[in-house]
């Protein structure tokens, strides 16, 4: 079975688990750790600016996505390292005779 890696962003320390593991805390700080896709590179946390920014991007696109997911959005919303572009659904308008 493979495995996946799951980060501690405050740490900056990564951990190798089972892929059939839903979340892992981290083993210094007890925090909660991050999986990222296999196919998107994390930065080196020995950059600590590449790492940071990163980071920032990669949890915005996060809370991005799960506000669609919510129904939250009001406009077309592209995320560059999620490699995805989110629609929103519009209304048809409704034709009104003017007066």
């Amino acid at each position: 079975m493979s495995n996946r890696t799951w980060t501690c962003v405050a740490c900056r320390k990564s951990y190798r688990r089972v892929q059939t593991i839903t979340s892992v805390k981290c083993a210094s700080c007890h925090g909660p750790c991050e999986y990222v896709h296999w196919k998107i590179r994390v930065p080196s946390p020995k950059r600590p600016k590449d790492w940071d920014a990163f980071w920032t991007k990669y949890k915005a696109e996060k809370a991005l996505l799960d506000a669609y997911y919510r129904g939250e959005l009001r406009q077309d919303v592209t995320l560059e390292l999620l490699n995805m572009h989110l629609y929103t659904q519009r209304e048809k308008k409704k034709r009104g005779k003017s007066a």
